[in-house]
């Protein structure tokens, strides 16, 4: 049992495959230190865990708002035991991931949140189930939907009112034509941004990987608590009909979770396929997705070896933080 108390306590151990997500989004020592310490000011508990209430906390948010699905499924998809908390290695990678999403793969996220079932289109009904949000425990204004009335009529305008689903860039076309839709969603990861590094440290990242996006750029880092120096790349991206697909031909449910599929002929696949494989697999929104439960989950454990041997757990002081 790890301490998680003052500033002479250790922060708990980090597998290596979680080290290399954070550090792919320019994390280092110093950083994993700051955002421990924002962990364990919120957990007045001292538990070592987050519940929701506590992703509601730190940014001083009633649990009814309209952010209330956007901080619900954020943590919903880094809860990795599906137990309703987050201990610091869920919070550090999911939250990260949360913050390194580009404009476009905070769309794909609200289209996550609404396309409930994964089978990768939104309906008009789950939509409207998506603005009829009420949250969990919410005692407050008598189970009142949070969003206001307009998103609703957003509807019967979109297209004359004249469809029925929608895929991914149908959604984006609704977003532009009406951005109230997708502000929620985006101002929650504002919020967030600025609790964890600040804005300026993941607009860099939001430059990097725009000046960056059209090749694998790999990059020599030291691996925290210790002197060893590892390659990582920058995050991958992919688009959400990439996403979709790479998702079925990976996954399978088992019990009311996604599990790794059995593939009839692993080694037949292309090394393209493989090399472009590797990229969605490294792409912030599927590295914040935990949970199994989560319908858009993919197992670490069925890509690459590195997360098969899960080697090197990092163990770092968390004292002496510099705020500079």
């Amino acid at each position: 049992v790890i301490a998680m108390g003052g500033s002479s306590s250790k922060i708990p151990p980090l597998n290596e495959p979680d080290m290399r997500i954070v550090l792919s989004y320019n994390l280092h020592e110093k950083s994993i230190r700051k955002v421990f310490k924002r962990f364990t000011e919120v957990d007045v508990d001292c538990n070592g865990v987050w519940t929701v209430s506590e992703m509601y906390k730190v940014l001083s948010e009633p649990r009814l708002s309209v952010r209330a699905p956007v901080i619900d499924t954020v943590f919903f998809m880094g809860d990795s035991q599906s137990e309703g908390s987050m201990t610091f290695p869920d919070f550090l990678v999911a939250m990260c991931s949360f913050c390194a999403l580009s404009k476009e793969e905070m769309l794909q996220f609200l289209f996550m949140i609404i396309d409930a079932d994964r089978n990768g289109t939104i309906e008009k009904d789950e939509l409207l189930t998506y603005f009829s949000y009420v949250p969990a425990g919410s005692n407050e204004g008598g189970g009142e939907p949070v969003f206001p009335v307009n998103n609703k009529n957003a509807l019967d305008l979109f297209q004359g009112g004249k469809w029925v689903s929608l895929q991914f860039d149908g959604l984006a076309k609704l977003c532009e034509l009406f951005p109230y839709i997708a502000y929620p969603a985006y101002h929650t990861q504002e919020m967030y941004r600025r609790l964890l590094l600040g804005t300026a440290f993941w607009e860099r990242l939001d430059q990097e990987r725009i000046k960056y996006a059209t090749i694998i750029r790999t990059k020599r880092v030291r691996l925290p608590g210790s002197n060893k120096k590892i390659e990582v790349k920058l995050p991958g991206r992919c688009t959400m009909q990439e996403l979709l697909e790479y998702s079925r031909r990976k996954t399978t449910i088992h019990a009311g979770k996604r599990v790794a599929a059995q593939s009839d002929d692993p080694e037949g696949e292309s090394s393209l396929t493989k090399e472009r494989d590797a990229q969605i697999q490294r792409s912030p929104i599927l590295n914040m997705i935990r949970n199994p439960r989560c319908m858009y989950f993919i197992p670490k454990e069925e890509f690459g070896t590195l997360a098969k041997q899960a080697v090197g757990r990092s163990e770092l002081d968390a004292g002496d933080y510099d705020d500079g």
